[in-house]
């Protein structure tokens, strides 16, 4: 076995493994998704009981919601804002937020934590499909590879920009760039070398 094929093997063994991690990491991003919308739904469906445990606990000094947290600990630096500040020109909603604001709160973080896990679940079961696909492939510099990397960088450095901000839309614009390039050029040198054959 000469050393690209070598090469060539450990890299769809690296693939294999990628494989395997991101399909793990979409499966418990679904679990995630699954757990958000269903202690949304029963935060919401406790409505007014939901809100005096939360007063009960605050005035038994179980935990505080100063700083929009819970117990002093704020997961994943979410800002949910202060259940007095939501208003809605909907009279039913501006009435359950009225009667309960935390559950209302709550719910609604829950919930749009749901969404952020489903659409996790979804950019890694494409990175899945990248790994997949430079598994089976026989070389990893074919146009095939080289477009869904630069497809799957490409959505993701979007969903960053929309996400976390602009300087890290732009770094992942830029890393997005130069993997194309970088595989641009193996897709060059592989052609060379198989000419050379």
């Amino acid at each position: 076995m000469n050393e690209e094929n070598v090469k060539i093997a450990k890299i769809k063994k690296s693939s294999h493994i990628g494989k395997i991690a991101s399909n793990i990491l979409s499966i418990v991003a679904i679990v995630g998704c699954v757990l958000c919308i269903i202690g949304s739904g029963y935060i919401f469906s406790s409505g007014r009981a939901f809100d005096e445990q939360i007063e009960k606990g605050i005035e038994e000094g179980y935990f505080t919601t100063e700083d929009d947290t819970i117990g002093g600990v704020k997961l994943v630096n979410i800002n949910v804002g202060k259940p007095g500040n939501i208003h809605s020109d909907i009279p039913a909603v501006q009435e359950a937020i009225d009667d309960h604001p935390y559950a209302i709160k709550y719910g609604t973080t829950l919930l749009i934590s749901a969404v952020v896990c489903a659409i996790a679940a979804v950019m890694i079961k494409l990175i899945s499909n990248v790994f997949a696909l430079i598994e089976t492939e026989d070389s990893p510099f074919t146009d095939k590879v080289i477009k869904r990397i630069t497809i799957v960088l490409g959505v993701s450095s979007a969903l960053v920009l929309c996400t976390c901000g602009t300087a890290l839309g732009i770094l992942g614009g830029l890393v997005t760039w130069v993997v194309y390039t970088i595989l641009d050029y193996g897709k060059t040198l592989q052609i060379q070398a198989d000419e050379t054959l």
